[in-house]
């Protein structure tokens, strides 16, 4: 049977996260019943991970095997042709049988994206987490450079099944003002993770916390406050091929 990879890209706005649940869209709920029509038969597809609800992925990829053999160039004009429009095929092809996108990717990268003034972008306002009120970018950098590195994150999570929770991370923040972008890397993310390193580092870059409390949550302090969905991309997934 043959095996692809797809690379995708979605907007998550209309989307209840990427995995399947009962009732709601779903970007894995909407390309199966694409490859149902493109296939004839019934299609077990793997993502390289969950995303939230409102969550993007500017790359995301994904692997399936089908009984059915289709070119490369063909599936991906099929599956363009039949996908809502926020949602856009990049690239697909067969790789080997054993590829399996949720234990075979080797690291990933997320971009959140704050808008730090009360003036409005309507362009970017769907991808941005709008703050009206000063940040200091001195807290912001100071923060990010505590979190990067190897800590355990358990304090900043939701875990639903058990995960390593000791991983390496690293911080990036960029500011084109008044756009922040911070990214995250690591070889694997917990749920919740990002969005609540973001709202820690948007608290002590405001005032409303300090470092030492962050030091705290690193070593097991539970972490609450969630920053919006919105202002999350799944950025880059680096994979074992070329």
């Amino acid at each position: 049977m043959p095996n692809y990879l797809l690379r995708l890209s979605f907007i998550g706005t209309n989307y209840a996260g990427w995995q399947i649940q009962p009732e709601v869209p779903t970007v894995q709920g909407t390309l199966k019943e694409a490859l149902l029509k493109i296939f004839r038969e019934e299609i077990n597809l793997i993502g390289c991970c969950r995303t939230d609800a409102g969550v993007h992925a500017l790359d995301y990829v994904a692997n399936f095997k089908a009984k059915k053999s289709m070119p490369p160039e063909k599936l991906l004009l099929a599956l363009n042709s039949l996908l809502p429009k926020d949602i856009g095929v990049k690239e697909v092809r067969e790789v080997e049988g054993d590829f399996n996108a949720r234990y075979s990717v080797r690291g990933k990268t997320y971009l959140y994206r704050i808008w730090n003034s009360p003036a409005r972008d309507p362009f970017l306002y769907p991808f941005c987490w709008q703050v009206p009120y000063p940040l200091s970018l001195e807290r912001l950098s100071e923060g990010a450079k505590l979190l990067s590195g190897r800590h355990d994150f358990s304090g900043f999570c939701k875990l639903e099944e058990p995960k390593d929770t000791v991983i390496d991370l690293k911080v990036e923040v960029t500011v084109n003002k008044p756009l922040i972008e911070i990214r995250f890397r690591a070889t694997h993310f917990l749920r919740y993770m990002v969005r609540r390193l973001v709202g820690a580092l948007v608290y002590l870059a405001s005032g409303k916390t300090n470092l030492d409390e962050l030091k705290e949550c690193l070593r097991g302090e539970h972490w609450a406050f969630t920053a919006p969905a919105k202002g999350l991309t799944l950025e880059s997934v680096e994979l074992p091929l070329r």
